[in-house]
């Protein structure tokens, strides 16, 4: 942990400034374990370079996730990073060039180091699952501006106004109790001239076929959150492999029993587009206890709660567009 990240952090309850004791020192500087302690008496360890604000029976929600990111890593889909979330969300990785730059809901931390590479000036990589002592510490090795707090991102430990840079939450808020709250609770860290990205799955359950695939949806992952990892992960390998069979392949997919999605053209194609259907039917499947699918009338009106002025809203057209470019997400400045 860096001493910088004392600047930020605060108790998430009261959002009081956390005063650090006992701490012990790695020869870089950094900070490996201590306590952080709020002025109503709260502490909050420090272990392993990591500070904790997360209870147990937090984790205890996204323990799938901790399997899931420790399992498949991602880190071999920077192609899809590039060709989807920055090419239709950013344009470019030079959005990323000297900001402070809030990784809500890090996952495999493959991304915070992505950011980090594309030189981004401090990276704050949010994570509540146990990914942060396993995955995210192996990918973020040898960062120095990169710092990993496990916290739910529905009460992230940062000051509010605070970040003047960039909150991204792609592709994690629907796993959060309430949708709503966690947006807001993010959107309170930017600082003027910051701004809140993030995006949510679509609910898309218009007509007779797409309810009934819906419907088959809700049953299969009713059915997984109960079984075990290894099952699961045993569904998500076997239903990959058959995607790749045309015809069946694009049928399974239609009817959601896969979700491979789009894979970029480029090298190693058919090891990606297994993996691609191996990952994400595990994560649409996964025995995490939220996935909430939102309407695109209530994230305009959670986008319109945030900030009213559309002018502050960047990607709006094209995120409502159907098909939906693969990866984009909303750009909420303040």
């Amino acid at each position: 942990m860096n001493l910088l990240l004392l600047d930020y952090l605060c108790d998430p309850v009261d959002r009081t400034p956390l005063e650090l004791r006992n701490p012990t020192y790695a020869p870089d500087g950094s900070i490996t374990s201590g306590t952080l302690v709020s002025p109503t008496g709260r502490s909050f360890p420090i272990r392993d370079g990591v500070p904790r604000f997360a209870e147990p029976a937090m984790q205890q929600s996204v323990v799938s996730f901790g399997n899931e990111w420790n399992h498949f890593n991602f880190d071999e889909f920077r192609i899809n990073w590039m060709e989807h979330t920055v090419k239709h969300t950013f344009g470019s990785i030079a959005e990323f060039k000297d900001k402070l730059v809030v990784d809500a809901g890090a996952g495999s931390g493959i991304q915070s180091r992505w950011i980090s590479e594309a030189g981004a000036r401090h990276v704050i990589a949010l994570e509540l699952s146990h990914a942060v002592d396993d995955v995210i510490k192996r990918n973020l090795a040898g960062l120095p501006n990169v710092d990993i707090v496990q916290c739910s991102i529905d009460a992230p430990p940062l000051r509010d106004a605070s970040i003047a840079g960039i909150v991204i939450c792609h592709n994690v808020i629907q796993h959060t109790p309430s949708v709503e709250n966690t947006a807001h609770a993010l959107w309170q860290l930017v600082a003027d001239g910051g701004e809140f990205v993030f995006n949510c799955y679509p609910k898309n359950d218009q007509g007779l076929l797409r309810k009934l695939r819906f419907q088959l949806y809700l049953a299969l992952r009713a059915f997984f959150v109960r079984r075990s990892f290894g099952l699961l992960l045993a569904y998500a390998r076997i239903m990959a492999a058959l995607r790749m069979v045309p015809l069946l392949g694009w049928f399974l997919e239609k009817s959601m029993l896969v979700i491979r999605g789009d894979v970029p053209a480029g090298p190693d194609y058919l090891r990606r587009a297994y993996r691609s259907a191996a990952l994400n039917t595990f994560d649409c499947y996964g025995s995490h206890s939220y996935q909430h699918l939102k309407t695109d009338e209530e994230i305009r009106a959670l986008v319109a709660a945030l900030q009213p002025a559309p002018t502050r809203v960047l990607n709006a057209d094209r995120y409502f567009l159907r098909p939906q470019p693969v990866g984009i997400a909303l750009r909420v400045q303040k």
